[in-house]
């Protein structure tokens, strides 16, 4: 740790006395309290929807994910209740369990408890139905049975920072470089949207929207909050519009953004100097000796 940085995380929040803080929390709870600029969840701006994810025991050889999506729609016409007619399933390190990412919560923000509350209960529903579904209709489940669900419904979208820099589609799309990136992503767009199909879009594909291996970068400015000192943001709620954070909001991607803002805040300290004043150049340097690939 260096002295002077606070990380405050999801699982709670606390009177600040720090030189810089760094906003892990995915909600950006301490950028909204500090009064920071944000996108936030309302009825006119979109936020994808809750997935509730959950690992099936007993599983025998299971059926390939087309037919997989082809046995959902079927489903769906016979009386199963099944929002989302795609997903996926996963085999794990134990024989026989299958970790199952297909339930779908709309309509809910996650930053109100209530509906937070809502949803929770809304996917362990889901969960219980497609549960049934794949037990009864789908080849290899005949004997499959739950074995648990998430710890809490995972979110993809709540508040975004409005930053120095807005990171948007084009970006992701034209696999943008860019002289401050701390990170590079090369996920695909995957949007979720709240209907029954994801909406995909791989970086800089071209007509036949296949894969190509490329990647795009990630602007320090991202993570910099505009007109207010002393704070970062790490995670998914750095500075994107809907289309772009779709990508940008990976894990593997988020995990590069807390060493940027950790080791932004620790050079900021070091220097007695703010965050949006930390050389780049210095930034990268110390980034890529640390095994970051830029």
């Amino acid at each position: 740790s260096v002295r002077g940085v606070l990380v405050l995380t999801r699982r709670g929040l606390f009177q600040i006395r720090a030189k810089c803080v760094i906003d892990a929390t995915g909600d950006a709870n301490v950028a909204w309290a500090a009064g920071c600029a944000l996108e936030v969840p309302s009825a006119k701006r979109r936020v994808q929807p809750l997935t509730t994810t959950f690992r099936l025991g007993g599983v025998g050889e299971p059926v390939k994910t087309p037919e997989l999506h082809r046995l959902m729609r079927a489903a769906s016409e016979n009386g199963y209740a099944l929002p989302r007619l795609e997903g996926s399933a996963h085999p794990t390190i134990l024989p026989g369990v299958y970790h199952t990412n297909v339930t779908r919560v709309s309509g809910i923000d996650p930053t109100n408890p209530w509906a937070a509350t809502a949803a929770e209960i809304e996917g362990r529903k889901q969960t219980a139905e497609y549960t049934r579904f794949f037990k009864d209709r789908v080849p290899g489940y005949e004997n499959s049975y739950l074995l648990n669900t998430s710890v809490w419904a995972g979110t993809r979208e709540t508040r975004r920072l409005v930053g120095e820099y807005v990171l948007d589609k084009d970006d992701v799309l034209e696999a943008r470089q860019f002289e401050d990136a701390i990170a590079l992503c090369g996920a695909p767009i995957e949007d979720h949207d709240g209907g029954e199909a994801t909406i995909w879009r791989y970086v800089a594909s071209g007509d036949d929207g296949e894969p190509t291996g490329r990647s795009y970068g990630i602007p320090y400015r991202t993570l910099v909050p505009q007109h207010v000192d002393g704070l970062l943001v790490a995670g998914r709620c750095l500075s994107a519009t809907h289309d772009a954070h779709a990508s940008a909001r990976s894990i593997a991607q988020c995990l590069s953004y807390g060493q940027a803002a950790g080791t932004a805040a620790a050079l900021a300290v070091s220097t007695d100097s703010q965050v949006r004043d930390v050389d780049v150049n210095t930034l990268r340097n110390q980034l890529t000796e640390d095994g970051a690939i830029l």
